[in-house]
């Protein structure tokens, strides 16, 4: 990856002077507190796959406010995956309308994830997976998978796609998270 383009790239989505930074780290992230944006040095990444990770990671450096998830997670750490799903769907929705050019880098660049088996059902049915998880890969790699959803859970995926702010997100995920541990409580 030209890291030097990219980063510029990312700069200009932003429309701020964020940093960034190629590591050897697992995916792409966004520190809201210091304002950088990493991006993982994988092998043979194409240019959609490449725009997809920064454009998301700029979603975030856009509308992931540092205080509201900083606080969130320090309170409840089984919450940040619930709160981080929500968020994903939310803040990839929003830099995609701001930057519709994005659109099809996005669809590219998860095709290849999903080529890639990134987010590991290659050999699972994802149709037994907790919601929370067929949330996240109905967000990010549906179009590729048959993510079946009941009808109650079909409401709850309507109002995830309807976030506008972080509280909306804080307060979806969170019932989200009390119904699964009230689940698995029940299951034990």
């Amino acid at each position: 990856m030209k890291i030097k383009i990219k980063s510029i790239l990312a700069k200009l989505l932003a429309t701020e002077n964020i940093s960034v930074e190629q590591q050897n780290i697992d995916t792409a992230a966004f520190n809201p507190t210091t304002r950088t944006l990493y991006i993982p040095k994988w092998k043979d990444m194409s240019n959609s796959l490449q725009d997809l990770l920064i454009g998301h990671e700029v979603g975030h450096a856009w509308d992931t406010p540092a205080e509201g998830w900083h606080d969130a997670v320090c309170s409840d750490p089984t919450l940040k995956g619930f709160l981080n799903v929500i968020e994903d769907a939310r803040i990839e929705r929003k830099i995609k309308t701001r930057y519709p050019g994005l659109v099809k880098s996005f669809y590219a660049g998860y095709r290849e994830l999903f080529e890639r088996d990134f987010f590991g059902v290659k050999d699972v049915d994802v149709n037994c997976l907790p919601l929370i998880d067929r949330i996240n890969l109905h967000f990010k790699v549906g179009p590729f998978l048959n993510v079946e959803f009941s009808d109650s859970e079909k409401l709850i995926i309507d109002r995830c796609s309807k976030t506008e702010t972080w509280e909306d997100v804080e307060a979806l995920a969170r019932e989200i998270h009390d119904k699964a541990q009230e689940d698995a409580e029940k299951n034990k």
